[in-house]
């Protein structure tokens, strides 16, 4: 009687499935999924929400465009570049001609839950707005917390 000798040989393929299906590599994919889709996120829903929070916060006295929002890659920050904020009329806040910022960076903001927790969305964008018109040496108007 024959023996039947199956041989198991390690194949480019096997291994490349073995690394693929392996904990680390699936956590990292994942995290990476949600660090872009957070960052999509940022540029198209959020940033307007920022927007109209800036502008009731300051009694729609000014304007306020941002270019691009970006996360951290420990999702525990966000860039904001290319601020501006300009009055809507003349003579606001004294002489206040408006300012632009190239950068200003947010730390200590919890972006994990963005996408998942509307009560997070909203601590974040008053966070954002509050650090916002901080920089712009503004007080928050009408900001209800």
């Amino acid at each position: 009687m024959e023996k039947v000798h199956s041989e198991k040989k390690l194949t480019f393929l096997k291994w490349l499935t073995a690394l693929t299906l392996s904990p680390g590599i699936l956590f990292s994919a994942g995290y990476l999924a949600v660090y872009l889709v957070t960052n999509i996120y940022l540029n198209r829903d959020f940033k307007d929400t920022i927007q109209q929070e800036v502008e009731t916060a300051t009694e729609n006295l000014f304007d306020f465009s941002v270019e691009k929002l970006h996360a951290g890659i420990s999702l525990r920050s966000v860039t904001l570049r290319n601020l501006e904020l300009r009055p809507v009329r003349k003579q606001v806040q004294g002489n206040y001609s408006g300012s632009t910022i190239p950068n200003i960076s947010i730390e200590q903001i919890n972006l994990c839950n963005l996408l998942f927790s509307k009560k997070c969305a909203e601590n974040s964008t008053r966070e954002i707005t509050k650090q916002i018109l901080e920089s712009n040496h503004l007080s928050v108007f009408s900001h209800n917390q």
